[in-house]
This record gives structure tokens, C-alpha cells and sequence, in this order.
């Protein structure tokens, strides 16, 4: 039996945190001009997806996966 006095909700918020450093961190040694996409979890629990082109500064969220691919394929595959 373990006995916790922290919230799970604050160790989740914590987790998140550290992820996102250590995700900007690996990103600012990346000197590439690939479109990067990733996933974030907001509070509640929904997942959404960001996506930033080095190229133009463009940045966007998604609510699908599918959505990713259709903004990417409309900006590089005309």
C-alpha cells in the first residue's frame, strides 16, 4: 500500500511540463527545415496536434491526425 499526499492531477501537470522542456530542448538542436508535428494532451485528457513549419513560421493545431495530413499535403503537394 502506498500512501500519497500529491495529487495525481499536479504529477500529471508536472510530467507534462518536464515533457514539454525536454521536447523544446531536442527541438532547438534541430537545425532541420522539416515540417515538425506533434501531440499534446490538454488538461481533460483530449489529445490535439501542432504542427510548425520552419520554413514559413506557420503554426497550427489539429484535432486529428487526418487533418495534419490533409494541411500538410495542401502546402507541399499543390
Amino acid at each position: 500500500m502506498q500512501i500519497s499526499f500529491i495529487p495525481d492531477s499536479f504529477l500529471a501537470g508536472i510530467k507534462l511540463a518536464i515533457q514539454n522542456c525536454l521536447q523544446a530542448i531536442a527541438s532547438s538542436f534541430s537545425n532541420s527545415n522539416e515540417i515538425k508535428v506533434w501531440s499534446k494532451t490538454d488538461w481533460h485528457g483530449n489529445t490535439y496536434w501542432c504542427v510548425y513549419d520552419p520554413k514559413t513560421g506557420q503554426t497550427a493545431r489539429f484535432g486529428s491526425e487526418i487533418e495534419v495530413m490533409a494541411w500538410i499535403e495542401s502546402h507541399y503537394y499543390l
